[in-house]
């Protein structure tokens, strides 16, 4: 089975509904962030800097990237940013960052890796925000970066778990058990 957009747009829709309501990203948070837009945007260039700084400083996140190929993935964060700022925060929305798993696989970017940076995005931008006299910004910016992480996990979750059952040719409930009876093992 390959991985559509029906099959992100339904897992963005289950991940959400599991997030307990304190964690996950509401419509007053979305309503927050435009009332700050302006300010959002500003923290672009910083944001992006400060980003991909801290990855290619370390070895394990800078080992991920090609030579050459920082321009074009900064342009990467740039847009996800203004995008996120601007809205709207919709199925397609939540979808594409669900999809952000996939693409996470296929780079090796591990889970570690990216919730780490959530936590840097959600860091900065509680950090500029509380500077700038809008500590009103530190949930909303905190809980949007939660249920970011939680979609990229339950993405490259899936994928992997897509992936196992395309090349071994067991249901996904097979596995799981199989899983299961390790994890009991091992705990005994």
């Amino acid at each position: 089975m390959k991985p559509d957009k029906a099959f992100f747009q339904n897992l963005a829709e289950r991940v959400i509904a599991e997030m307990p309501l304190e964690d996950r990203f509401t419509e007053a948070d979305a309503a927050e962030m435009a009332r700050h837009k302006d300010f959002l945007l500003s923290l672009e260039g910083e944001l992006v800097q400060s980003f991909y700084d801290s990855l290619f400083a370390h070895s394990a996140t800078a080992k991920v990237f090609h030579e050459g190929e920082r321009p074009a993935r900064e342009e990467t964060l740039r847009t996800w940013w203004r995008r996120t700022v601007e809205g709207p925060f919709d199925a397609d929305y939540w979808s594409w960052q669900a999809y952000v798993g996939l693409v996470h696989v296929r780079r090796k970017v591990t889970n570690t890796m990216m919730l780490g940076h959530a936590g840097l995005v959600a860091r900065l931008v509680a950090q500029k925000a509380v500077e700038a006299g809008r500590p009103e910004l530190v949930g909303p910016v905190t809980r949007l970066m939660a249920t970011v992480g939680a979609l990229v996990v339950a993405g490259y979750e899936e994928v992997h778990w897509a992936a196992v059952e395309d090349m071994t040719g067991q249901s996904r409930a097979l596995i799981e058990k199989s899983v299961e009876v390790a994890v009991e093992a091992w705990d005994k």
